[in-house]
């Protein structure tokens, strides 16, 4: 088999999987976000009645204050695959890897793996720079300078 055509799968493998990866990711933030609402639709109803439906006391807010957002360092230690307890050096090393084999210009314009890749790339860099600001405050001291 010739080298191109080996690269080719293994980049679509790899593109595939991270898809996946992703798509679990926002199905499962979903389905949270769908029990939260849930749970402040069945106070807003009637928050003295007990229902079969509802989740226990302890787990609901009151209706006044919205839902809980998702903790984006959280997320974003998801999206590159690493333990909540990784160390800049490692975040580092992993987002360069990981944006070297989802770069986009590596497949042909107008493909479908394309488009996956630049929403994957897209992914990576986002949460690259979360985790940047998160773990380095210094990292974007040049960005908020305005020069004359």
């Amino acid at each position: 088999m010739a080298l191109g055509k080996r690269i080719t799968r293994l980049m679509r493998a790899f593109i595939e999987e991270h898809w996946e990866r992703l798509e679990s990711l926002m199905r499962e933030e979903e389905a949270e976000a769908h029990a939260r609402a849930e749970a402040i639709r069945e106070l807003e109803r009637d928050p003295g009645a007990p229902s079969v439906s509802a989740p226990p006391a302890t787990s609901l807010r009151p209706s006044a204050s919205p839902p809980e957002p998702v903790d984006p360092v959280r997320r974003a230690y998801r999206v590159l695959g690493l333990p909540e307890n990784a160390d800049l050096p490692t975040i580092r090393r992993t987002y360069r890897q990981l944006a070297a084999k989802s770069e986009p210009s590596r497949f042909p314009e107008g493909t479908p793996e394309r488009a996956k890749a630049e929403q994957i790339h897209a992914q990576i860099e986002q949460a690259y720079r979360v985790l940047l600001r998160h773990l380095d405050p210094s990292a974007d001291r040049f960005y908020d300078l305005e020069l004359p």
